[in-house]
């Protein structure tokens, strides 16, 4: 399992088996998660985002399985288009 310095805000539906950070700031958080529920594993991309401290970190993205997505292809679709369209990546 990854470590994370905390822990990852989801619900207890979920058993965490590992997860990786991409993009973590003081008001956004986004992880890919390996996760078991009742229903089996699911590979999902999540975004989370502090909405302070009476709320907390409330979920922006949840219900992405990425296991039948190419992000081989997201990824190069992505630097396609914004090389077309002038728009900048911070992550190539």
């Amino acid at each position: 399992m990854s470590n994370e310095l905390e822990k990852l805000p989801l619900s207890e539906y979920y058993e965490l088996l590992d997860s990786r950070t991409y993009a973590r700031t003081a008001k956004r958080w986004v992880a890919l998660c390996a996760l078991k529920s009742k229903f089996g594993k699911e590979l999902k991309l999540y975004e989370w985002n502090w909405r302070g401290e009476e709320k907390g970190w409330k979920v922006a993205l949840a219900n992405l399985n990425v296991a039948s997505i190419n992000l081989r292809r997201v990824a190069t679709d992505a630097e396609q288009l914004a090389a077309r369209h002038d728009i900048p990546l911070r992550w190539t």
